[in-house]
């Protein structure tokens, strides 16, 4: 008994000292090669309508990359890509040109944004409060180019969960009617789990609150959930526990047995694409 009670003090002391943020967001210094020198020849883009862009939530900078024609943002559809936990939106650029020439070569417009603390984007990210302020300062910047809630798509990855459950909740300065959800975290004490490998209430370690069943109860719109069940990163029993929580206008899952957290790379872009297209098309 004495010797559980001292390990558990030695490892609420050990906690004590970590910054539980960085531990959870993951973000850091990062490069960006936005060019098609690194993409597979079917997913060029035109680059004049790669734009590097600027925003600012609360007094950090935040960095954006956008493909398409700002011209067009106010007739366009507009993908908004929330990524994943790497250190910068680099890593996802290969995504998003492909999403950019879904369907046909830049059907949609894209957008994706680094998290403050992440690539280029100043400050830190420490909280839901801060993920919150990033996203409003990005859709706030589209709004004021005419985008409307009619033509605006939500796309989250993984981590990408904890700003799209509270925005599709109605957190969102445009409120989200048409939302995806690829392989997304479900909660804090989750994601903090499997981040330090301690079997403890997330309330001891920090207070970082996200709880995505919440929020997916409290979204009305449409929702496609894409997971695999081999999912070491993002559980996938957790996450269809709070995914099938929705009772919003449409929902459709795309489950599949033999993937893991990397599921378009496991389950070819034939298939990504068609799921996608069809849901976004419906």
């Amino acid at each position: 008994m004495m010797k559980n009670i001292l390990i558990l003090a030695s490892l609420l002391l050990l906690t004590s000292c970590l910054d539980i943020s960085a531990v959870m967001l993951y973000g850091g210094p990062g490069e960006y090669n936005f060019t098609n020198a690194s993409l597979d020849s079917i997913d060029h883009v035109d680059e004049s309508k790669i734009h590097r862009l600027q925003t600012f939530s609360d007094q950090d900078t935040i960095e954006i990359l956008y493909v398409g024609d700002y011209s067009q943002i106010e007739s366009d559809t507009i993908i908004l890509y929330l990524h994943g936990n790497v250190p910068s939106m680099d890593g996802y650029w290969t995504t998003v040109a492909h999403i950019a020439n879904i369907g046909e070569q830049h059907r949609y417009g894209v957008m994706m944004y680094d998290y403050r603390g992440y690539g280029k984007s100043t400050g830190t990210s420490t909280d839901e409060t801060s993920l919150a302020s990033d996203y409003e300062s990005v859709v706030s910047w589209l709004q004021d180019q005419g985008l409307d809630r009619d033509r605006l798509i939500v796309f989250a990855n993984s981590i990408g969960s904890l700003t799209a459950g509270p925005a599709a909740a109605g957190g969102s300065l445009i409120p989200i009617e048409k939302l995806i959800m690829e392989t997304p975290q479900s909660s804090s004490a989750i994601i903090m789990q499997n981040s330090t490998g301690l079997s403890l209430p997330s309330s001891m370690l920090t207070n970082f609150e996200f709880d995505l069943s919440v929020d997916m109860s409290n979204y009305p719109g449409e929702l496609l959930w894409m997971h695999g069940v081999l999912d070491a990163t993002a559980p996938f029993n957790d996450a269809a526990s709070a995914m099938r929580s929705h009772e919003g206008s449409y929902f459709e899952e795309a489950i599949y047995p033999s993937a893991g957290h990397a599921l378009r790379w496991e389950i070819g872009n034939e298939e990504w694409d068609r799921v996608l297209l069809n849901f976004i098309l419906k």
